[in-house]
């Protein structure tokens, strides 16, 4: 990859002492839009086969490391309602004022959390295969045990502590993961994974992500399956959800029950689309959050 298409990475030392990693994609001069990567994913998360595409669209993607992933430092007891104070820092310091959210997967609980704690900030939001908040009836699969889903509810240090040995296999080989995201999902994200770059971006940024090990994982996927700590019915901004029908990892169902709770949302179904249709319809879905 031609160096002016590689990300523009940073560190920041936030007001208590820890320290967080980003990266800028795209236009340095474009209109801002942040991304809240997935769960596994990093800074290194894009959602183009050629990072060029953004100079192009005049785009300045900026993702920051959630805490314990990729080369941000943990933050122990952290909350959703938390990651707000750390991207206004950040933001700060890169001179952005206004700016669009976009989130795919598990990212979407903290691109929300942004729109409703910086409503004079966040203009739009974005919502890539995202679920709702679990202060409605989730359908868990059957194949779940009962004390998970029960420590899904605790308080994070229980749910972590039972979380983190199921997500630990993942740190072994996390540049694997796409290969076994082939297997496991529908055709249309084995066609979306199978293209090299595709492949090569989501190795990267699961490999960046677990450096630090499956506490991180573990920690975020027990924050999501909790209260969120606001109400999205109160997230004003206009939000676009975009969710393939076909999703075998966040199941259609779960979107449109995330869309019927947004006040101002503008829903996209894809149908026979599945997890990572994002890789086909990247401009359609950044043009939607243009100014």
């Amino acid at each position: 990859m031609d160096a002016v298409n590689e990300p523009r990475e940073g560190r920041l030392e936030l007001h208590d002492g820890r320290t967080v990693a980003f990266a800028e994609w795209g236009d340095p001069d474009g209109w801002p839009v942040l991304g809240c990567h997935g769960s596994p994913s990093s800074r290194l998360e894009h959602h183009v086969d050629d990072p060029a595409a953004y100079r192009r669209w005049g785009v300045r993607l900026i993702v920051v490391d959630r805490p314990g992933f990729g080369r941000s430092d943990p933050q122990p007891g952290r909350r959703v309602t938390d990651w707000p104070a750390d991207v206004v820092q950040v933001l700060d310091s890169l001179g952005v004022d206004r700016f669009a959210v976009l989130s795919l997967s598990g990212g979407a609980a903290y691109a929300l959390a942004c729109a409703h704690a910086l409503p004079d900030r966040v203009r739009a939001v974005g919502i890539l295969g995202g679920a709702p908040p679990p202060d409605v009836p989730w359908p868990w699969p059957g194949w779940l045990p009962g004390s998970l889903r029960a420590a899904a509810h605790r308080p994070s240090p229980a749910a972590t502590a039972l979380l983190r040995p199921v997500f630990a296999p993942l740190t072994v080989r996390p540049a694997l993961l796409p290969r076994y995201l082939q297997v496991r999902l529908n055709p249309a994200d084995r066609r979306v994974i199978g293209r090299p770059a595709v492949r090569r971006a989501l190795a990267a940024t699961f490999t960046e992500g677990m450096r630090q090990g499956s506490a991180a994982l573990a920690e975020d996927r027990a924050l999501l399956f909790r209260p969120w700590g606001f109400p999205v019915g109160e997230v004003r901004q206009p939000v676009h959800v975009w969710h393939g029908t076909q999703d075998w990892q966040v199941p259609v169902g779960l979107g449109r029950v995330l869309a019927a709770m947004l006040p101002h949302c503008s829903a996209h179904w894809y149908p026979g689309e599945g997890h990572f249709l994002v890789f086909d319809h990247a401009r359609e879905v950044y043009g939607a959050l243009a100014p």
